[in-house]
């Protein structure tokens, strides 16, 4: 048995999301209205995963009270994005080091330091890391769109700008 603890609309939302993808389905007692769980328990909403394939969903007091021995994890859904995203970049990462694609950070300034994403006196991407609320979503969409059209535009310098936003991502994980 699993005990997934959601404290907001959007955490319950996106593991309803990834509990369909992995094939969890509704026990027979229960079954998911728009007036259940998330609205009547909110930000007390635990999912109960019974047997690795039933769901369920109940307070977290209640499931403190009936499952004392089985630790409730607290689910995150951007933590879960995030780390997902990382793990696509990092196999990206592979695959392009498998083709002979050197994963060194080479100072090229068309990659990593063009001169007009520095016009108006700051780097666009300092710019863009202080006003973006998700910066690993928006450093993520910049990765897999330079490996998605490497080969049809401007080859090896879009695998080395995707390159150039996984290391500042690695990077800015890393500082936190």
């Amino acid at each position: 048995m699993k005990l997934y603890h959601t404290e907001t609309q959007e955490d319950y939302d996106a593991l309803m999301v990834n509990l369909e993808e992995e094939g969890y389905r509704w026990n027979d007692k229960e079954k998911p209205t728009e007036y259940s769980s998330w609205n009547i328990f909110k930000k007390d909403t635990v999912m109960i995963i019974e047997y690795d394939i039933y769901l369920g969903e109940a307070s977290k007091e209640y499931c403190e009270r009936v499952y004392p021995d089985t630790p409730i994890q607290k689910y995150k859904a951007q933590q879960d994005k995030v780390a997902k995203w990382f793990d696509g970049a990092a196999n990206i990462a592979k695959a392009m080091s498998a083709i002979g694609v050197s994963m060194k950070n080479e100072n090229n300034d068309k990659i990593n330091n063009p001169a007009h994403y520095t016009a108006g006196g700051i780097e666009t991407l300092d710019y863009i890391k202080a006003k973006v609320k998700d910066y690993p979503s928006y450093v993520a969409g910049n990765i897999l769109k330079y490996v998605s059209r490497y080969e049809h535009k401007n080859g090896i310098e879009d695998l080395k700008k995707a390159q150039f936003y996984l290391n500042d991502l690695i990077n800015w994980m890393e500082s936190d």
